[in-house]
């Protein structure tokens, strides 16, 4: 019989105990691959800007990681608003009451403007205009796409669509109307929106974001800029198609729109474009530059400033829970070694006759390696597989919470290839004792019998 055939049925002998050391194994395992993954994940998605349809945020001056947090990923609190004219600066005449470009029109793809304080069950309400879904990506050139109905329209002042994360909690459907609360989920009810779309799942933040119109997001009370002036509101011409003032739509049913005066917005979510010849990361440079010396705003960096939020905090915390779980492994491989010295001390005869037959000391010693070496790799693949299926299973929650897409599939292969050689060396060492046991077993005295 060979090593394998006999350390297999040295295994297949231990049944219960062989699996029990094969689980705890594989547990330990299972957590740091679930570790390395997720943290490969979540790095590859931050650096390569995955998610992200815009490469820059301009918000009120503060911290731009606060900026981000909330603009991006919906959580924290806005810092201050911007004034509307610094959102002017990025449209082109057409869109501008003196007929001239803003300042920054010709390096600006996309902007959109968000307006940000309400809340509607816990999720975060988020006023904009129809360029969000339908100019703006989710990363990598995909569109957004509705599951259920179409977009908002900048016409209609109280409509919304919904993330796919919320629709699903709720059980929303078309024509649902719901009414956002001001400042907090206990605050002031709004006016109600209409819901005509849902959105198809990213795998991004957007998937709990409720998305009104901003025109009406601006008409409910307390989102108006307050005044000194009593200047009522220039009428609109209900049904004309004309504007109240350039870029603010006219509400079909001739709702009169909030003046620019006492419009303010949270962020701009801005793609650059590339300008004189220049490529957009160039550009991207300069309107950071440009805006970040005025008083008005800043501009920041989405991917830059989560990246450098990994460095100081996540990556240590990683690499905590990382050595955590390694440990974790080696109790496991001290168990094999529990496991084995038992086995040796029972089968101490067995060896011994092992021995008589003919067999060598050193065939002895690799037997009992080689077992060894079995349950690490049963363990290990077992191991392996478990962690893959884990971060499947707590992928969509990921994504939902972190706006990184995760799943089965996902994977850190260089880390993942350490674990190989890494279990199987923790395997020989935790097999050395009991090898060098059956090694030193005494023929003579086991064939008599073991008293």
């Amino acid at each position: 019989m060979t090593l394998f055939g006999i350390a297999w049925r040295n295994i297949r002998q231990r049944g219960l105990n062989s699996a029990l050391t094969v689980l705890s194994l594989a547990l330990g395992v299972a957590l740091v691959v679930a570790t390395l993954v997720t943290g490969n994940v979540v790095q590859q998605a931050f650096a390569s800007g995955t998610g992200l349809g815009y490469n820059m945020i301009i918000g009120a001056k503060g911290s731009p990681l606060q900026l981000v947090l909330n603009s991006v990923y919906y959580i924290s609190r806005p810092i201050e608003n911007i004034p509307w004219g610094v959102y002017e600066e990025f449209l082109p005449a057409n869109r501008r009451d003196d007929g001239r470009d803003g300042r920054f029109a010709s390096s600006t793809a996309v902007a959109v403007p968000i307006c940000m304080g309400d809340y509607w069950q816990g999720y975060r309400v988020i006023g904009t205009n129809a360029a969000m879904f339908d100019r703006l990506t989710r990363g990598g050139g995909r569109p957004y796409r509705f599951a259920a109905g179409r977009n908002l329209r900048d016409e209609n002042y109280f409509e919304g669509v919904v993330g796919a994360a919320v629709a699903a909690r709720y059980g929303m459907k078309l024509g649902d109307e719901f009414s956002p609360t001001h400042g907090a989920d206990d605050g002031p009810k709004h006016d109600p929106f209409k819901l005509v779309g849902i959105l198809e799942r990213t795998d991004t933040p957007v998937d709990r974001g409720v998305f009104v119109n901003m025109e009406g997001f601006y008409l409910q009370d307390g989102h108006a800029k307050p005044i000194d002036d009593d200047k009522p509101n220039k009428p609109a011409e209900p049904g004309s198609g004309q504007t109240a003032e350039a870029g603010i739509p006219v509400d079909v049913g001739g709702t009169k729109p909030l003046r620019k005066i006492q419009r303010e917005v949270t962020s701009i979510l801005l793609e650059t474009a590339s300008a004189a010849g220049l490529l957009p990361e160039l550009t991207a440079m300069g309107v950071r530059t440009a805006i970040n010396e005025g008083r008005d705003a800043q501009a920041a960096l989405p991917i830059g400033e989560i990246r450098q939020l990994l460095d100081l905090f996540v990556r240590p915390l990683e690499l905590l829970l990382l050595l955590i779980t390694a440990m974790v492994v080696v109790v496991s491989a001290v168990g094999i070694l529990v496991s084995m010295v038992g086995s040796t001390l029972e089968r101490k005869r067995d060896v011994a006759i092992m021995r008589a037959l003919g067999a060598r000391r050193g065939h002895v010693l690799s037997t009992v390696l080689v077992e060894a070496v079995l349950l690490a790799v049963a363990g290990g693949l077992a191991g392996w597989l478990l962690g893959h299926l884990l971060v499947g299973a707590i992928g969509p929650w990921i994504a939902t919470n972190a706006g990184v897409s995760a799943g089965v599939l996902s994977a850190a292969p260089q880390a993942e290839l350490l674990l190989v050689p890494f279990i199987v060396g923790l395997a020989i060492l935790a097999g050395i004792l009991p090898a060098v046991a059956a090694y030193r077993t005494d023929v003579a005295r086991w064939l008599q019998g073991p008293g």
